[in-house]
Order: C-alpha cells, then structure tokens, then sequence
C-alpha cells in the first residue's frame, strides 16, 4: 500500500509528468553538452524553447519538428543549421533520474499504478521512449501531441481520469511546474509540486 506523507491518504494511481520529474530535462545545458559557441546560447534559446508559444504548438502536435525549423530560423536566419542540429539531437540528451525511476518502480510494486501526463512532442517521444525502457511499464499515458492538448488545460487532467477511470481523491500527480500541479488540484487530484529532478520517494510512505 501506499500513502502520501502529506496527508496519509491512501493512493490508488501515481501521475508522472516526465521532464524533471523521471527525466532530466535542462535544454539550455544542453547547448552546451552539444557543443554550441557559449555566444550562441541566448540567441537559440530564445527561437526555440524560450518562445513558449511556438514550443507549445509543437507540445500540442500541431507543428512538426521541420516545420519549427522554418519558423525559428526566419527569426535568426544565421543559425539555420544549428537550428536544426539541435532539434534532431535534443532528444538524445534526456536521460532518466535514477532515484525517481527506482522509486517509479517501488511505488509499482506496493500497488499503485503508475501513469505519465506530459507535454511533449511526437518525434522527442519517439527517441525517448526507445532510450528508457521503463516505459513499458506504465500502466497508462496521456501525451499532449497524441490529444492536441496542453498542460495545465483542464481538458488534459479530465481526459487521464476519465480515460483510466481513476479516483481522483485517491490518485496524485507529480510535476516539477506550479501551473501544473494548481491545475491538476482543480481537476480533484491530489499534486506534488516537486523542484526540478528533486527525490520523489519522500513524498510517500510505503506499508506491506
């Protein structure tokens, strides 16, 4: 069994977004660990996921990767090739927190499901879930990309409890965003607002 510290409530269902919670995800580093000039930084952050309403369209699947390319580089157009360079290899440098996916699993084997409510993009998808086999082992998802809706939308909250029957009251999502995490108490959730890769294990108490 387990049970939020918090509170003590029992949960039934653990809610996973992924970026900082089960994956590092820090996209401004990753300039730097691909390898662009320092100079470049600002320049590419702020046509890529700095400009959060086009990074929202590609979350959403209403944009392809390609086609961020072109709208990006319309903006800077001297730095069409890194553009595109880092859009291909970005998704490679998202890799799992090794504490939160163990405890992913303890939560699993005390018997709570475990689901993922995340924003991302089809084409990062794709490589992510290759590249981290604990994938398979959710019992459900809910992509913004496969849905054509965002967090902290209500409609995506509704779409996981309904779509897995869940008990919100005995159900909690995780998510390293505030917005997120206010939205998901709207919806009759329980939420933990985790700071970026911050430990998840102590959040819980664990009986047999």
């Amino acid at each position: 069994m387990v049970f939020l510290k918090e509170n003590k409530k029992e949960i039934e269902a653990v809610i996973f977004d992924l970026g900082n919670v089960l994956l590092d995800y820090s996209p401004r580093r990753f300039l730097g660990e691909m390898g662009f000039h320092p100079d470049l930084h600002d320049r590419l952050a702020s046509v890529l996921f700095e400009d959060t309403e086009t990074w929202s369209k590609l979350d959403r699947g209403t944009i392809t990767n390609s086609e961020l390319v072109e709208i990006a580089s319309a903006k800077e157009p001297s730095l069409r090739k890194e553009i595109r360079q880092y859009l291909r290899k970005w998704p490679y440098y998202f890799n799992g927190i090794p504490k939160n996916v163990a405890a992913m699993y303890r939560i699993k084997e005390a018997g709570a499901k475990i689901y993922v409510l995340s924003n991302f993009a089809n084409e990062v998808y794709a490589v992510i879930k290759k590249r981290n086999t604990f994938f398979s082992d959710f019992d459900g998802q809910i992509l913004s990309y496969e849905h054509k809706v965002i967090k902290p939308e209500q409609e995506i909250y509704d779409l996981l409890i309904h779509s897995y029957q869940l008990n919100p009251e005995k159900s909690v999502f995780i998510d390293d965003m505030l917005e997120n995490t206010q939205a998901a108490i709207r919806a009759g959730l329980n939420a933990i607002h985790l700071p970026a890769c911050a430990e998840i294990e102590p959040f819980f108490i664990f009986q047999e």
